[in-house]
C-alpha cells in the first residue's frame, strides 16, 4: 500500500526538492505551506508521515507537531531544522534526537525505520560522548528536584560549575574533572532523609538533629553504593565536609589527607551556601564570602583551593553573589520549554516563578514584583502584546523591563512590541546561555538605571525628607527647571507611590491600587517621610493632563473638605 507523506514548509524550494525526492521513493505527497494549510489537509485526510519545519509564518514547528497528534494520531511527525542534527543537550531533552533529520539519505532511511518500528537514527556513539550524556542527565535530574526549592534551587548546579572552574584552573586531568563535576551535582543527595524543618527551620536545631545534618555525607555515598560509576566519586562525597585542621565529619581527616576534590567541593559548597538566601539570614555579598574563606584558610579551607578560586570567581562569576538572586517571572503555555528554560535560569542563578496564561501573570507582576518578565505571544485566553498593554498599566509595570520569546517570527509582532517598550523579540527556539547572559545584562542595565548613576540624562538628584520639603515644593522646583524625573515617596512603606514628571509637568503618578489624579490627591496628604528624586526616570504611562498649580489647588480643597467633615463629626 502507498504511503502518504505530507511536507510543511514556507520556504518553495524545500518543499519541491522533497516532493521530488519523496515521489520518486514511492510516495504520496501533500504540500502545505503554513500551520493552518496543514490542518486542513490533515482534517480531509489521514498522513502516514508529516515533515514540518521548525519555524513557520502562523506557528512553530513544536506547537504544529502537538496539534497534528491531536487531529492524527497514528501520524509520525517530524521537525525539520535545516537538515542539521541538534547536538546540544538541551534541544535532545526539548525535542528527541528522532526529530531532527540529517540529510536527504537519513530522511529516506528514518522514514523506512519508523515504518518497520525500528529505531530512527543511529548516531556514532563513543564512551566520551556516553560520560558526557551521563553528566548532564545527572545535572538535568538533580535540577528538577530542586527547580521548586526557594533555598537550595540550582545550588547543585552552580556548586558544579565552580567545582569544575577550578578543577580545570588547577590543570587536572579530564578524568579527575569529571569525577569532581559528578560529585559535586549528587554531593547533598544524602539531604533526601532529613526533615525539611531542620534544614530551613530559623531555631537552632538539637544534637539529634545535628547529628542528622552530619550523616548526609555517608547517606548520599550509601545510597549511590549500588551504582558502578565510571568515576570514584564516593570519597569526595563522603570527605566534603572534613576540615584543614583535622576537626571535621565525618573521618577527622586532615589536610593532604583529605581527597582533593572534596577539598575543592568544601571550598566551593561554603561560598555557594554563603552567597544564597537561608530563612534565618540573608546572602553575603560576593566581597563578603570571599574574605570569609580567607579567614579560615588553613583551619577549615585548602588555601592553595581558596586562592585558585578567589581568582576564578573574579574572573568567571563576577556576577554570582551580587544584590542577591534577580526574579524572572516566565509567562509560556507550553509545559516542556517553561520547565527547561525555568530549570536553566536558576541553575543561572535566577529566581523564577512561572505563569502559564496572562492574567496569572498579570497577578504575579502586581505580587511579587519581577526584575524581568520574559513572555510568549501566543497564548490562550491573552496574547503576550494584550498582556503587555495591561502590565504597562499596573502601579510600577512600566518599569518592569519585558522580553518576549516566541516562536511567531513576524515583522509586524516585533516592531509593535518593540514599540510598546520591549527590550527585545527573540524567536525560539534559542540558546539558553546566551539567553541568561542577555537577561543577567537587561536587569543589570535596568538596576543602573533605576538607581540613577551619576551622568547625562540620569543621576540621583534630592534624598530627602517631606518635614523639610513638601511635595508642593518638590512640584514647583521640578516644574520650574523643566525636569524629566520621578519622586520615590515612601520607599518599601506603606502609602509607598511615585510623581513622574515629563520636561516639568506631572505626567503620571501611582499610589497602591490609585492611580493619575487620585493618587496625587492621596499622596499630598504625606507631611512627612523619605523621598528620593531620579533625574533621567520616565514611564510611558499619562495619567495626568491637569496643570501643576491646579492641581495642587484642587489637592488642598480636598483636605480642607476632609478636615472640616472630621470636625464636624
Amino acid at each position: 500500500m502507498q504511503k502518504s507523506i505530507l511536507i510543511i514548509s514556507n520556504e518553495a524550494g524545500v518543499r519541491d526538492m522533497l516532493a521530488n525526492l519523496f515521489t520518486e521513493a514511492g510516495y504520496r505527497v501533500s504540500l502545505a505551506a503554513s500551520g493552518a494549510e496543514a490542518a486542513k489537509i490533515l482534517s480531509n485526510s489521514a498522513q502516514d508521515f508529516v515533515l514540518c519545519d521548525l519555524f513557520l509564518p502562523d506557528t512553530s514547528g513544536v506547537e504544529l507537531k502537538r496539534r497534528i497528534l491531536r487531529l492524527s494520531p497514528k501520524s509520525r511527525v517530524i521537525v525539520l531544522s535545516s537538515f542539521t542534527v541538534i547536538r546540544s543537550s538541551d534541544d535532545v531533552l526539548r525535542f528527541g534526537t528522532s526529530d531532527f533529520i540529517l540529510d536527504q539519505g537519513e530522511l529516506l532511511d528514518l522514514l523506512e525505520a519508523a515504518g518497520e518500528d525500528r529505531a530512527p537514527v543511529a548516531l556514532p556513539v563513543t564512551d566520551e560522548h556516553l560520560k558526557k550524556c551521563l553528566i548532564e542527565t545527572i545535572d538535568v535530574l538533580v535540577g528538577l528536584l530542586e527547580i521548586n526549592d526557594p533555598f537550595f534551587g540550582g545550588n547543585s548546579h552552580i556548586t558544579m560549575e565552580y567545582a569544575r572552574s577550578v578543577a580545570e584552573a588547577m590543570k587536572l586531568s579530564k578524568e579527575m574533572v569529571d569525577e569532581i563535576v559528578v560529585a559535586s551535582l549528587l554531593h547533598d543527595i544524602g539531604r533526601v532523609g532529613i526533615r525539611s524543618e531542620i534544614l530551613v527551620g530559623k531555631k537552632e536545631i538539637s544534637e539529634d538533629e545535628y547529628k542528622s545534618v552530619k550523616s548526609h555525607c555517608e547517606n548520599g555515598a550509601s545510597i549511590l553504593d549500588s551504582i558502578d560509576f565510571p568515576w570514584k566519586i564516593k570519597p569526595i562525597i563522603v570527605h566534603h565536609h572534613e576540615r584543614y585542621d583535622g576537626k571535621g565529619y565525618p573521618g577527622g581527616l586532615k589536610g593532604r589527607e583529605i581527597p582533593l576534590g572534596a577539598r575543592i567541593l568544601s571550598v566551593v559548597d561554603a561560598y555557594a551556601a554563603m552567597t544564597s538566601n537561608r530563612p534565618y539570614r540573608k546572602s553575603l555579598q560576593k566581597e563578603e564570602a570571599i574574605e570569609e574563606l580567607h579567614r579560615h584558610v588553613g583551619t577549615q579551607f585548602d588555601p592553595e583551593v581558596v586562592e585558585i578560586f578567589s581568582r576564578v570567581v573574579e574572573q568567571k562569576f563576577y556576577y554570582h553573589g551580587v544584590g542577591g538572586k534577580p526574579r524572572v517571572l516566565l509567562v509560556d503555555d507550553e509545559v516542556d520549554f517553561l520547565t527547561l528554560l525555568k530549570l536553566r535560569l536558576v541553575n543561572e542563578g535566577f529566581e523564577v516563578i512561572v505563569a502559564d496564561k496572562a492574567s496569572l501573570a498579570l497577578a504575579q507582576m502586581e505580587k511579587a514584583r519581577p526584575d524581568l518578565v520574559i513572555a510568549d505571544v501566543m497564548m490562550p485566553e491573552m496574547d503576550g502584546i494584550a498582556m503587555y498593554r495591561k502590565m504597562l498599566e499596573l502601579p510600577g509595570g512600566g518599569e518592569m523591563p519585558l522580553l518576549f520569546l516566541s516562536a511567531r517570527d513576524e515583522t509586524r509582532m516585533k516592531v509593535e512590541a518593540l514599540h510598546l517598550g520591549a527590550e527585545d523579540y527573540l524567536i525560539k527556539p534559542v540558546d539558553l546561555k546566551e539567553l541568561a547572559a542577555r537577561i543577567r545584562n537587561i536587569i543589570r542595565r535596568d538596576k543602573r538605571r533605576k538607581k540613577g548613576p551619576a551622568g547625562e540624562g540620569s543621576s540621583q538628584g534630592v534624598v530627602g525628607d517631606l518635614k523639610n520639603l513638601g511635595i508642593p515644593d518638590i512640584v514647583q522646583t521640578l516644574h520650574l527647571g523643566l525636569k524629566t524625573a520621578c519622586v520615590l515617596l515612601q520607599a518599601g512603606q506603606p502609602g509607598e507611590g511615585r510623581i513622574y514628571f515629563a520636561n516639568g509637568r506631572i505626567s503620571h503618578c501611582e499610589t497602591g491600587s490609585f492611580t493619575g489624579e487620585e493618587a496625587f490627591y492621596r499622596l499630598l496628604r504625606l507631611q512627612e517621610g523619605p523621598f528620593v528624586i531620579t533625574h533621567g526616570q520616565t514611564t510611558k504611562k499619562r495619567t495626568i493632563d491637569m496643570d501643576e498649580m491646579q492641581l495642587i489647588l484642587e489637592g488642598f480643597r480636598r483636605l480642607d473638605e476632609e478636615k472640616k467633615g472630621t470636625t464636624r463629626g
